[in-house]
């Protein structure tokens, strides 16, 4: 008897795509289905093993007719579209006749937020679920949406076991990026923008008072503010204390060199992948109190509110004193929390339940 087959669809293998296909192809195969993973785009750089890039760039016409190429001799058990462009394409290039369960993923806020995008789900009508990666996308979909019924959360798996096999020693970690082997480093990792709130991370590392006076800020990302960045540090004062790392592949490996993990984004930010893989790798993380954020980490998050410094200052200080006792339980408990609800595991059984019963399990397991 053959294995039933799943369809991995995604716009492009951009940073953060790649290993999030990477991880969702995991979990659909510990679900016992066969994965063939489709970017519309040509490859960015590594390639997904076993992965098809259909290279078309732009067309949504020419990616529908590619898709149909790529699918005229396999039916499908289950399409997951990651993104609207994804469901956009799929569901006009798969068979109608078929019994394919799809499943659309928003990984981020708006996806019908324009009411172009409703008509044409309303004309596309196709019987499928739309995720969130957190409740408060999903909820988001509803308030822009009350005719979807079939949601659920489908949170970003994290594959732990590949985290932690790559994942560099503290000490190599800190030589690769020209931190000092003996100070508090604070690590920040996301694109200079402004949704991420790089300067507000940065004028409360100013403010703090409660850090050891050689604490480090290593910010790793590049974007649009670097320059301005990198000017309000020598303004500020801490010029030769912020480290500007600049973009750093497969970011991740790295996170044994930090201390804690600063978290800056606001309201904007849907989830937070760089939390779960902090959560996976030990480390202590402050963030902003987010419904995205908050869905990646619970109660194990030390969390700030507002939009000024002096909170977030705060909250640096109040993890750079913790008992080293206090400290460990904290890190365990995150990491318990990553492997219970994100693991590639986690996430297998709800794509298992969705096959078996047309319904997702409920994220307290049953």
């Amino acid at each position: 008897m053959s294995t039933a087959r799943a369809l991995q669809l995604c716009p492009n293998d951009h940073p953060p795509f790649l290993d999030l296909c990477r991880s969702h192809a995991a979990a659909l195969e510990l679900a016992g289905l066969d994965v063939d993973t489709v970017f519309f785009g040509a490859p960015r750089g590594e390639r997904l093993d076993g992965a098809t890039y259909l290279a078309v760039e732009r067309g949504t016409r020419h990616m529908i007719d590619a898709l149909r190429r790529h699918c005229a001799r396999q039916c499908y058990a289950l399409v997951v579209a990651h993104r609207y462009r994804a469901y956009q394409v799929g569901t006009r290039a798969l068979r109608r006749g078929d019994a394919t369960l799809l499943v659309t993923v928003a990984h981020e806020f708006g996806m019908f937020a324009r009411a172009r995008r409703r008509w044409r789900r309303r004309l596309l009508a196709r019987d499928g679920w739309f995720a969130g990666v957190s409740q408060a996308v999903v909820d988001e979909l509803q308030r822009h949406d009350a005719s979807l019924t079939r949601t659920l959360v489908l949170p970003n798996p994290a594959d732990i076991d590949r985290l932690d096999a790559t994942r560099l020693p503290r000490a190599a970690a800190r030589e690769q990026l020209a931190i000092p082997q003996s100070v508090h480093a604070v690590g920040m990792i996301g694109r200079l923008h402004p949704e991420k709130r790089p300067l507000l991370a940065l004028e409360a590392f100013a403010a703090a008072r409660g850090l050891p006076d050689d604490a480090r800020l290593v910010l790793i990302g590049d974007g649009t503010l670097r320059a301005s960045l990198e000017s309000s540090a020598e303004s500020l004062g801490v010029g030769s204390r912020v480290r500007f790392a600049g973009y750093v592949p497969d970011a991740a490996r790295y996170l044994s060199a930090f201390d804690t993990l600063l978290f800056a984004s606001g309201a904007t930010e849907a989830f937070g992948m760089a939390l779960l893989e902090a959560m996976v790798a030990g480390v202590p993380v402050v963030c902003a109190d987010m419904p995205g954020p908050r869905s990646v980490l619970g109660p194990q998050g030390c969390y700030f509110s507002g939009d000024g410094p002096p909170q977030l200052t705060s909250a640096l200080e109040r993890v750079a004193q913790m008992p080293d006792a206090a400290r460990t339980q904290l890190c365990a408990a995150q990491r318990a929390h990553a492997e219970r609800s994100f693991s590639v595991q986690a996430v297998a059984g709800i794509y298992r339940s969705l096959l078996s019963t047309g319904e997702p399990r409920r994220r307290d397991g049953s």
